[in-house]
């Protein structure tokens, strides 16, 4: 009975579900990235090259390296999308320590002052 207890303390701490989330929603992202590159970026470069079918057509001895490049494509927009959420998340918690800290050397200086009035 104790194992399922700590599973269930373990399954219901903020981390995990948080982790749980995070995958759902990159999931989700994962899908938007694809069908963005799919059906709006790989149909535009084939119209510069002069194929509709850019990620189909352009192959080799079998080997689809237009697919190959419209992976990249997909990898490089998630990439800069991770790269941009996570430099937001660092900006608001560097905010969040400063305040803290600010806040902690307040409550420092105002109590020495006080014990300097006391004296």
């Amino acid at each position: 009975m104790s194992l399922l207890k700590e599973f269930k303390d373990f399954a219901l701490q903020g981390n995990v579900l948080d982790l749980a989330i995070a995958v759902v929603i990159g999931a989700a992202f994962n899908k938007i990235v694809t069908s963005l590159v799919e059906n709006v970026i790989m149909p535009l470069i084939g119209l510069i090259f002069g194929e509709v079918d850019f990620a189909e057509k352009w192959s080799l001895m079998g080997i689809k390296y237009g697919l190959f490049i419209q992976s990249i494509i997909d990898f490089i927009i998630v990439a800069f999308a991770l790269f941009i959420f996570i430099k937001i998340a660092n900006t608001v918690m560097k905010k969040g320590e400063v305040e803290e800290e600010v806040d902690e050397q307040t409550v420092l200086l105002t109590e020495i002052r006080d014990t300097l009035r006391e004296k």
